[in-house]
Order: C-alpha cells, then structure tokens, then sequence
C-alpha cells in the first residue's frame, strides 16, 4: 500500500487562511490509506479528497496514483449535479421550466409519440420519475458517442415507457438524455456550449467537460447523466457554491430558492423500484441530487450528493456547514467501496461536526 502522509497543516485542517480552529483529520487520512494504494487488494489505485467549512478549504489531500498528477477523470453518476445545474440555470433565467414536457419541445417528432410520453415534464425527466426504462440505451453505448443529441432522445422517446410518468421512481440515465436535448432546444446551444456558458465557466472550472474526441472537438453526443469527467478542485467549486446557497467567489451563480427548489423530495412520495435504487436509505430524490439527510420536522434536505459508479462523490452537509468532494482514480471500482465512501463521510463528519440523525417516519415507501 502506498501510503501517503499530508504536511502537519493539512493533517489538522488548517489548509489556506481558516486556520483560527484547527481540524484532526488524521483518522480521515489513515482511513483513506487503508483502501487506497498499489497493494493488489485496494480498492482504488489513488483519489482525492477536499473537504470545505464555511467557505474555507480545511484538508485537501491526494491519493496513491492521483498524487502529483492529478489527472482529468470519468465521474460516473456525479455528472448528475452538474447536469442539473445546467438546466437549473436555464429556468432561472426563463428559458426553461421545469413543467415543460416532452411535447413543448418535440411535439410528435420521434418514433411511437403518444399523449403520455408528451406529458413527461422536464422535472420528472431530472427526478427519475419520467416512467421512461432504466435499460441503458443503444444510443449511449460508446459507438454513439458523435450521433447527434437530438437523435438520441428521439431513440429513447421512442420506446415504450415502463411506467405511467410520475406514478415510479427509477434511477437511471435514459430520461436525463432527453432533458439534455430539450436544453439544446431550448437555447439554441450544444450541451458542450451549454456547459461552458452555464457551469464551467461561471464556477471557473478549467478542467471539467462531457467528453472529447482525440482530436479535443466534444462528443456531439455526451451522456448527460454520467459523461462528465472532472477534478476534485474543480467539483469542489460546485458544493462550495452550493454550501454558500448559490454564490461564488461572491457572485450569484444561482438563488437561494432555486437551490432549495432543487434539493426538495421532488418524487413525489412515490413507490421505488428496489432494483433501480442505490441509496434506499435517502430520504428522496431532488433534481439531480440524493437527499441522505433531513431536517426531521421540516423535511427539508440537510444532506446531500450525487456519488457515481467510478466513487466520484461530492456532498453537502448544511447543519455542520461542510462540503466536501472525494475523487477516484482507478474506474474498474469494486462495489464495496461505496460502504468505504459512507465511512469517510461519518469520519469527515466526526471531525468537524456532528452527523444529522435519521427520521425512520419520513423514510421513502
């Protein structure tokens, strides 16, 4: 195992100015240690883990293989988030809202329309409650990955829907595709552009895309709901502007209430598909995020994130106001990382706070 100590400063969270009370991350560091390194048997080759309160980067810490390199890597589920940010951007500023449906953008124009599949709101889409399959479309395969956006909606749009829109809950990533060409619609822009105009640039993220060809031009078609690849210094913009409710380096990157907008239960209450469900502990699903944890009296998300399968996981934690991003290196990745990620959330979240206690009553069907 290649184990990697930080400096002093780093090991008691007093990385950059917010240094007046200093952190013990050292169990953090050791705990990340214990699967991450060149051993056979560790989970992950190298990754990354940046953890913010209030504001101020406390602990910021490489990996195994990511140390010094630092490379651009696949994000998994984590491009949720960022995805929905995009279009949250988008109906903010009046271009789009999020009970426009299927039909404001394509009318009858795909195999197979029907008026229930017209229906679908670009909220459900976001929510994972469009009734449209989880199966993983041809068109997201990687032979597809320069047909046109466009193209590929009308290929899932086209087939049948598993359930009646808004009636299931099922996670995956065929519905967040058509939202995505909805947006291309919608303002005229590829979702390359659109992501320049309304994410990378405003949260100065030099080094976060949906993917390129290799001669650097954009796929034509990214997956939307699981194409990005980023950085752990670039997501940790994303929940550090999240963290301050939508400001960034002093700018309004989006209101309060749209965020708030975002983070509410957005399913509706109602039944999940078991088989189709990574987090069944959550309370809820918002736009493009998981609410892990509640305020048990309002309901409001107190908790949140969008961890992928290659155990990219930003989160959020509002009560002990912290923000974090831990990154992975290697993306053959083992499932059992994903208890690896619960413990160094509960450890980050032993260091500087408290973690917020459950609400079995409020628990989803």
């Amino acid at each position: 195992m290649r184990c990697v100590l930080p400096s002093l400063a780093l090991a008691l969270g007093l990385a950059g100015p917010a240094f007046a009370q200093p952190y013990n991350f050292r169990p953090v560091t050791a705990l990340i240690n214990g699967f991450v390194g060149s051993d056979p048997g560790d989970l992950l080759s190298g990754a990354s883990l940046v953890v913010i309160k209030n504001g101020q980067t406390i602990y910021s810490q490489s990996f195994g293989d990511y140390v010094g390199t630092q490379p651009k890597v696949s994000i998994a589920s984590a491009s949720k988030w960022l995805s929905a940010l995009v279009v949250a951007r988008l109906v903010e500023s009046g271009r789009m809202h999020w009970t426009d449906t299927v039909a404001d953008y394509f009318g009858s124009d795909y195999p197979n329309p029907t008026a229930e599949k017209g229906g679908i709101t670009l909220g459900q889409l976001f929510s994972h409650t469009s009734g449209i399959g989880v199966v993983p479309a041809t068109c997201l395969g990687v032979g597809y990955k320069n047909m046109a956006l466009d193209a590929c909606a009308k290929q899932i749009l086209g087939e049948p829907l598993s359930w009646s829109p808004g009636t299931y809950f099922a996670y995956g990533g065929n519905a967040m595709q058509v939202a995505g060409a909805m947006a291309q619609r919608a303002s005229g822009m590829t979702w390359d552009q659109l992501v320049q105009a309304e994410l990378t640039g405003p949260l100065a993220m030099t080094r976060t895309d949906y993917g390129t060809n290799n001669n650097g031009t954009p796929f034509l078609n990214p997956i939307i709901a699981g194409g990005a690849r980023s950085t752990s210094k670039d997501y940790s913009n994303v929940v550090r502007m999240i963290l301050q409710k939508g400001v960034f380096q002093g700018t309004r990157y989006l209101s309060a209430d749209t965020l708030a907008d975002m983070q509410r239960d957005q399913t509706g209450g109602v039944p999940v598909d078991p088989d189709a469900d990574p987090y069944p502990s959550a309370y809820g699903y918002g736009y493009g995020e998981w609410r892990h944890k509640i305020d048990c009296a309002s309901g409001v998300a107190v908790e949140l994130s969008s961890t992928g399968a290659f155990a990219t996981s930003p989160w959020v934690d509002y009560k002990n106001g912290v923000a974090a991003v831990f990154l992975a290196y290697k993306q053959d990745v083992d499932p059992s990382v994903q208890d690896k990620l619960t413990q160094v959330w509960n450890a980050v979240s032993s260091v500087v706070g408290t973690t917020p206690p459950d609400c079995p009553s409020l628990l989803r069907p």
